[in-house]
């Protein structure tokens, strides 16, 4: 069944280990997405999320202007990150591993991301049934084209690995 995904209650975050001593966390704007949950078969669940890269927002503007430059997002020509489910493994207690294709920079990988399924519950707001995953994983930003770094003594100033979080909400339709 198709549920909305309520764009109000979405987020995608990431985060990228820095100098080796701390993270650079980020997040974008959910542009749009889509979702046909099976509450009865969850593995036959569907999703697909698309961000809005020029969104990206670290808390610091000449940094995001850098990360939407052809070094390493290319906004320009790759305004989304797209996100579509391939498979869905019901591990039980709301726990699942999300298998899916993601397209940054026009080059899609595959992925597997580990999730948490809550609900669904009735909002007594809205007095409508909802529902929410938290989906979590790695990336290799090379794998997808990204290769710009300062070299350090013995290390890189970004790693390699960049740390995804898809975290929604979505409402039954």
């Amino acid at each position: 069944m198709a549920w909305q995904v309520d764009l109000a209650h979405t987020q995608v975050a990431f985060a990228v280990r820095h100098l080796g001593i701390s993270l650079i966390r980020g997040t974008m704007r959910v542009a749009g997405a889509t979702l046909n949950l099976d509450e009865t078969n969850r593995e036959a669940s569907k999703l697909s999320v698309r961000m809005d890269v020029d969104s990206l927002d670290t808390k610091d503007p000449a940094r995001d202007g850098h990360l939407k430059t052809g070094d390493f997002f290319d906004v320009a020509n790759h305004p989304y990150i797209e996100f579509t489910t391939t498979g869905v493994t019901d591990r039980g207690d709301g726990q699942c591993e999300v298998a899916g294709d993601l397209t940054i920079r026009g080059v899609t990988k595959p992925i597997t991301l580990q999730g948490e399924y809550s609900g669904p519950v009735l909002d007594p707001i809205s007095s409508k049934r909802k529902a929410g995953f938290q989906l979590n994983g790695e990336i290799r930003k090379s794998d997808f084209g990204i290769t710009w770094n300062v070299p350090m003594e013995g290390a890189f100033m970004l790693a390699e690995s960049v740390s995804l979080t898809i975290d929604a909400q979505a409402i039954e339709s």
